[in-house]
């Protein structure tokens, strides 16, 4: 097997392996609002230090975890229980009326043709499309002179700050940019930002994943400025969530 197989393999298990934490999570959060309460703790903390959260976090991880991928799992735990709207308890949604139930469930089938939507992408596109970059630049794009050919967003000095970051750092500084996105519903794919925090003490993946963040940061202003649209996003709804199709 080529190396370069190897490691699209290796990203496609950890992007598969994430959707199934972030869906547990949020499975966890919508049974009890005191799982949202416990995990949003560990936000800002090393793992050490996240008590509350390990009931629900520690189990899911392999035994003797490196600390990248621990810091990780913790870290993306209490942004899902903070800004996902899916993770609200259950009882916080609010109960079918006699107009929806006479609409013949449409809620139903608009959810099953989002699950279409994200099993129809492909591991690569989820990666490049619903980054961290990509989200921000998404943000960022309706702010953009058309005139301008090299055009530069308020988040991008953010951003670049936030590439730049140690360990320790990225993990002190992510929720502020998050904070800046969910102000202005810029929505995650939270599998693809674990994907991309669980290798930061690995040069090369770290690099890796820098790179796609920056490049798509980019493209979705340049494609704002030309007003060209970009086909391995999908919808704005679509390429930001947290479960799809992996390779």
């Amino acid at each position: 097997m080529s190396a370069p197989m190897e490691t699209m393999t290796l990203s496609g298990r950890r992007l598969a392996d994430a959707d199934r934490f972030v869906a547990r999570i949020v499975a966890a959060c919508r049974r009890d609002t005191g799982t949202g309460q416990a995990l949003r703790s560990a936000l800002g903390r090393c793992p050490a230090e996240a008590v509350r959260a390990h009931r629900f976090v520690a189990a899911q991880l392999p035994d003797d975890p490196a600390a990248d991928l621990e810091w990780a799992h913790y870290t993306v735990a209490a942004l899902v229980a903070l800004y996902e709207p899916k993770a609200r308890p259950a009882k916080d949604h609010p109960r079918p009326t006699a107009v929806s139930d006479a609409a013949g469930d449409g809620g139903q089938a608009e959810r099953g043709g989002e699950e279409v939507g994200r099993k129809s992408r492909t591991r690569a596109e989820r990666l490049r499309a619903g980054n961290l970059g990509a989200v921000l630049g998404r943000l960022d794009a309706p702010e953009i002179n058309g005139a301008d050919a090299d055009p530069e967003g308020r988040r991008a000095a953010r951003l670049h700050a936030l590439m730049r970051e140690d360990l320790a750092g990225i993990h002190e500084a992510l929720p502020a940019v998050m904070r800046l996105a969910a102000a202005d519903d810029g929505r995650m794919d939270w599998g693809v930002l674990l994907h991309d925090l669980a290798d930061w003490d690995r040069d090369a993946l770290r690099d890796s994943a820098v790179l796609r963040w920056s490049t798509a940061y980019y493209k979705a202003l340049t494609k704002n400025a030309t007003g060209t649209s970009d086909s391995g996003a999908g919808d704005e709804h679509d390429s930001n969530e947290s479960m799809g199709e992996t390779q």
